[in-house]
C-alpha cells in the first residue's frame, strides 16, 4: 500500500517533466483541469481531462494518458458514477503496463476493475447419480461441502451438537478444534463431541514456536488421533503467512516441520488428512508450501468484514485491497488459492465468518463508531453459499468460527445475530452442505458451455454487477421470454423437450435499477447426436460428430464418464485410457487401436482432432471396457450400457 501511494505522489512530480512538443493544446486542458481539481472542483475538471486524453494518446505519451485516465476514474468513482469510471480504470492499467509499471503499484486499480466489471456465468443442474469423480483425496466427499464450526465457545451450543443442529438447522458434519503443540498429551476436545464420533478439523498450533514440534511430541499426538478413529483434518500451523502467529517468518523450518508431522501421521494415524491452510491476507504463502506429496487438502482462512478491521473510517481503497468492505465481491477471497490448487487438491474454507457488527469490547476500547451491518452480512452469506457449488465446486468444507471471545473489533458469532442466523440456516439447507461424509447431494452444477442441452433443464446464473447492485435475470429461448428469477442464484426451469434443429438460449442480467448489465447467448443443436450411459445423457463441451455413420466423442469426457483414467501423449498424439487392468490407446489419424499392447483391426474412422478436441470412436472405446453399445437412429442417440447396469436388469 505504501509503495502504491508513493507511486501516485511521484506521478504528480513527474508531470513537470512530460514532453510538450506540439502539445500546447492538451497541456492547456490538463493544467486547467488540475487547477480546478486543486480548488476542490473535481467534477468541473472532468471535461478538461476527458478532452485531453485522446490528444495525449495521439501524441504517444501513454504514461501521461494513463495518469489522467486515473484522475478521471477516481473522480467519477467519488461522484458515484462507477459504471462510467470502469473504462478509465482499465485504460490506466493498460497504459501503465505498457510502460513498465508493475501490477503491485496498481493493485487498487486492478481490484477495483474486478469489483466493477459485470460477471455472468450460466450453469446447468445435473444429477450426481452415476457420476464418479476421479482422484478424490483422503476424506474428500465426491460432491458437496462438509459443513461445521466451532462449538466450545458458541453461546448457543457449548459443545452440545444437538443444540448445534437445532440452532443452525442441520447437524454439523464436522467440528472445528484448536489444540496447541506440546501443551497437552491428550486430544483436547470435549467428551460431548468425541462421543458423537464426528469428523474433526483441528488447528494444531505450535504456539511455543516451531522448535517445539519434535518427533516424540508429534508421534504421541498422532497416536491420540488414531485412537479417535474418525476422520481428522489436521491444519498444522495454520495462517503461517501471517505475522500475528509465532510460527511465521521461517518458511524453510515451517516446511520441515510440516513434512515431519505429515510423515508421522501417515505412519501412526491413517485417519488423518493433512491440511495446509494459509490466510488469504498476509505475506506470500507459497514459500511456506511443503509440496504436493505432503498435503492432502488446501485450506484458507477468509472472513467477510463490512468495514476493514471493524473501522468505518477506513476507506474503500483500504478495504478493497483485502477484498473486504461492502463493495467487494466476497467470492474473490477464494479465487487465487482455488485457481492455484483445485486442479489437484480439495479446498476447504477452514475458518470464516460474516461481520454483522463491531459492538464489541475491543471496538469500544479503541473508540470506534459502532455500526450494525446485519443485513449486509445476511446478504453476503446468502450470496456465498448460493454460489460456492457453482463457482468453486471443489471447495469441499466450510468451517464457521463462532467465538465471541477473540479480542477483535469485529463480531462474527452467527448464533448471536438473528438476521444473519436466519440467512445462514436458509442457505445451508441446500443439500450441497453436508452433515456427513456419507451424504451425497442430489445435483451438481455444470458450466453450460460443457453441457449437452436437452429435455427439462434447470439453469442458474452467477451474477456480479459491482456497485450497480443485483436485480433480476431473464432467460430467453430464441428471443422468447421463458423464465425470470429475482433471487440469487437465479434458478429457472426451462423445458427444451421436443425441440429440433439449432436454437439460442439468451441470459440477461439486470441491475437493481432495472437496466440491462450483462448478457450471454448459447447456441445449441437439439438434433445433434447424444450419448447415453446407463440411461443418463452425457455432457460434452464439444458435441459428438457423426462421420459416415461413425460417432466420434471427446476422449477425456467419455473416458471419465466410463470411470477410466486418462493420459495424453502429446509427442505421439495418442489418447490412453486405463480401467480395471485394461489399457486402450488411440492415436490421432491412425486407424489401428492398441488394446492391452495388441494391435486391433483397423477402424473405418480413426481418432481425429476436431476444433482442438481429441475425438474418438464411441463404439470401440466403450466395447474395449466391456460395455455394450447400440444406436437409436430415431433420436440420434448412442446407447451405452455398463455390465453392472445390464446385470441389474
Amino acid at each position: 500500500m505504501r509503495r502504491f501511494i508513493a507511486f501516485v505522489l511521484a506521478a504528480f512530480v513527474a508531470l513537470a517533466s512530460f514532453p510538450r512538443a506540439e502539445a500546447a493544446t492538451y497541456w492547456q486542458l490538463v493544467e486547467e483541469g488540475n487547477r480546478l481539481a486543486e480548488a476542490g472542483k473535481a467534477e468541473e475538471a472532468l471535461p478538461y481531462w476527458l478532452q485531453a486524453i485522446p490528444m495525449i494518446i495521439a501524441d504517444g505519451n501513454k504514461r501521461m494518458a494513463g495518469y489522467y485516465a486515473q484522475q478521471v476514474a477516481y473522480t467519477l468513482d467519488e461522484l458515484g458514477r462507477s459504471e462510467e469510471a470502469l473504462p478509465y480504470y482499465e485504460m490506466k492499467v493498460q497504459f501503465y503496463r505498457e510502460t513498465g509499471v508493475p501490477d503491485e503499484q496498481m493493485r487498487w486499480d486492478i481490484l477495483r476493475i474486478e469489483q466493477l466489471k459485470p460477471r455472468l456465468e450460466v450453469f446447468v443442474a445435473r444429477p450426481t447419480a452415476g457420476v464418479k469423480p476421479g482422484d478424490l483425496a483422503k476424506h474428500e466427499p465426491a460432491f458437496g461441502a462438509l459443513y461445521g464450526g466451532t462449538v466450545d465457545h458458541d453461546p448457543a451450543v457449548y459443545d452440545d451438537l444437538d443444540r448445534a443442529a437445532a440452532t443452525y438447522g442441520k447437524p454439523y458434519g464436522m467440528v472445528m478444534v484448536y489444540n496447541s503443540v506440546a501443551e497437552y498429551d491428550y486430544l483436547n476436545v470435549s467428551s460431548l463431541v468425541l462421543e458423537k464420533g464426528v469428523p474433526l478439523q483441528i488447528a494444531w498450533q505450535p504456539k511455543l514456536g516451531l522448535e517445539s514440534v519434535t518427533e516424540p511430541v508429534v508421534r504421541a499426538y498422532a497416536r491420540k488421533l488414531a485412537e479417535y478413529g474418525q476422520p481428522v483434518y489436521l491444519r498444522f500451523g495454520n495462517e503461517m503467512n501471517g505475522n500475528w502467529v509465532p510460527w511465521y517468518g521461517n518458511p524453510e523450518l515451517y516446511k520441515e516441520k510440516f513434512r515431519l508431522v505429515a510423515r508421522i501421521m501417515r505412519e501412526e494415524a491413517p485417519n488423518v488428512a493433512m491440511v495446509w491452510a494459509p490466510n488469504f491476507v498476509g505475506a506470500d504463502y507459497m514459500p511456506y508450501y511443503p509440496g504436493d506429496e505432503w498435503v492432502d487438502w488446501v485450506g484458507v482462512s477468509a472472513y467477510h468484514d463490512a468495514y476493514y478491521r471493524g473501522d468505518m473510517s477506513k476507506s474503500d481503497m483500504v478495504a478493497g485491497l483485502y477484498h473486504q468492505g461492502q463493495k467487494a465481491n466476497p467470492l474473490d477471497k477464494f479465487k487465487e488459492i482455488y485457481e492455484q490448487f483445485a486442479d489437484r487438491k480439495p479446498i476447504m474454507i477452514a475458518e470464516t465468518g460474516y461481520n454483522y457488527s463491531n459492538d464489541t469490547p475491543e471496538a469500544r476500547r479503541l473508540g470506534l463508531p459502532i455500526y450494525d451491518a446485519s443485513e449486509w452480512a445476511a446478504q453476503t452469506a446468502r450470496y456465498v453459499y448460493a454460489y460456492l457449488p457453482m463457482v468453486y465446486p471443489r471447495i469441499k468444507m466450510v468451517g464457521h468460527f463462532n467465538n465471541p471471545r477473540t479480542g477483535d473489533p469485529q463480531a462474527y458469532t452467527m448464533s448471536q445475530n438473528p438476521t444473519l442466523l436466519k440467512a445462514v440456516r436458509e442457505a445451508i439447507a441446500d443439500d450441497w452442505y453436508l452433515s456427513s461424509l456419507n451424504q451425497v447431494p442430489e445435483d451438481y452444477w455444470l458450466p453450460i458451455a460443457q453441457a449437452t442441452l436437452h429435455g427439462k433443464t434447470r439453469v442458474a446464473s452467477y451474477v456480479w454487477l459491482g456497485d450497480r447492485g443485483l436485480g433480476k435475470v431473464e432467460y430467453r429461448l430464441d428471443g422468447r421470454l421463458v423464465a425470470t428469477s429475482h433471487q440469487v442464484p437465479y434458478v429457472a426451469d426451462i423445458d427444451l423437450s421436443g425441440l429440433t434443429g439449432k436454437h439460442v438460449l439468451t441470459v440477461q442480467a439486470y441491475d437493481k435499477s432495472g437496466r440491462l448489465a450483462a448478457e450471454r447467448s448459447y447456441t445449441f443443436d437439439a438434433s445433434s447426436v447424444k450419448v447415453k450411459l446407463d440411461g443418463r445423457v452425457l455432457d460434452f463441451a464439444r458435441q459428438p460428430v457423426n462421420e459416415n455413420g461413425r460417432i466420434l466423442v471427446p476422449f477425456r469426457a467419455i473416458a471419465e464418464a466410463l470411470g477410466a483414467e486418462v493420459q495424453w501423449n502429446a509427442q505421439t498424439r495418442t489418447a490412453i485410457a486405463r480401467k480395471g487392468g485394461i489399457e486402450l490407446r488411440l492415436t490421432i489419424d491412425d486407424p489401428v487401436p492398441v488394446l492391452n499392447g495388441k494391435r486391433m483391426e483397423p477402424l473405418q474412422t480413426p481418432a481425429r482432432n476436431v476444433d482442438g478436441h481429441t475425438m474418438v470412436p464411441a463404439r470401440v472405446f466403450a466395447e474395449a471396457f466391456g460395455m455394450t453399445v447400440d444406436w437409436d437412429g430415431r433420436t440420434q442417440t448412442v446407447l451405452i450400457q455398463s455390465p453392472a447396469s445390464a446385470a441389474g436388469k
